[in-house]
């Protein structure tokens, strides 16, 4: 999907209301903008309400197949 919005004198957007159901904005919520350098990008993300909530269990699938118990015992033995 490709919308277009122009950029006003005040600076403000409009966003599309495609967008708006899509993501399920509504009035008073808070968007987190972002500037990829490298890609020239701006993202846009709505605020959790909690960061720790979206964040739980970010990347568990990098655990599979290790057994965390080993895992641990080795790094432990490789401290001393």
């Amino acid at each position: 999907m490709s919308l277009i919005s122009k950029l006003n004198e005040d600076r403000s957007l409009k966003i599309p209301e495609e967008i708006l159901k899509k993501a399920g904005l509504r009035p008073g919520a808070e968007i987190i903008w972002l500037y990829d350098e490298e890609a020239r990008q701006i993202l846009l993300m709505e605020k959790p309400d909690s960061f720790a909530k979206v964040m739980r269990g970010l990347g568990k699938e990098l655990w599979n197949n290790i057994d965390i118990n080993e895992y641990i015992k080795e790094e432990r033995e490789s401290w001393e």
